[in-house]
């Protein structure tokens, strides 16, 4: 006692078949949010040592869609107060720029892929920041 149409099963199954495809494609393309971290603490020293930068997206007007944020924070002995800063999506990656205690205002260009942020800060030369927890989540992940 069938009483559905048989379009509706084609229909069902391209259904099913565009939505698995929009799943792969978006697969192959790496969230731009996340949070990027190369610092450590140096046991020896007593210091914390690196860069750290969570990516946000937020919406500013419903007509203009995603924009994205970072929240920067700097360690070289000690760490420094995160900055909030915009992040500009570029055709080849990102960009933002950010206030280090040493040497000032200094841009970064970049780019994201599954494995993290790697790039070019002004000043400080070529990072390569791992995607994965924040220095600050390790007593909550036992590290």
């Amino acid at each position: 006692m069938h009483s559905r149409h048989p379009c509706l099963s084609l229909i069902g199954l391209t259904v099913a078949l565009l939505g698995s495809a929009v799943i792969c494609a978006a697969a192959d393309t790496p969230k731009l949010q996340g949070i990027y971290s190369n610092m450590e603490p140096s046991v020896e020293q007593g210091e914390l040592i690196g860069i750290e930068v969570f990516i946000l997206p937020h919406v500013q007007d419903q007509d203009d869609g995603v924009a994205y944020v970072a929240l920067v924070q700097f360690a070289d002995g000690l760490p420094t107060r995160p900055q909030l800063v915009d992040l500009a999506i570029e055709d080849d990656g990102v960009a933002f720029s950010a206030v280090h205690p040493v040497e000032g205002e200094i841009g970064f260009k970049g780019s994201i892929d599954t494995e993290g942020l790697t790039g070019r800060f002004d000043a400080l030369g070529e990072v390569s920041l791992p995607r994965g927890e924040s220095i600050w989540q390790w007593g909550a992940s036992g590290r």
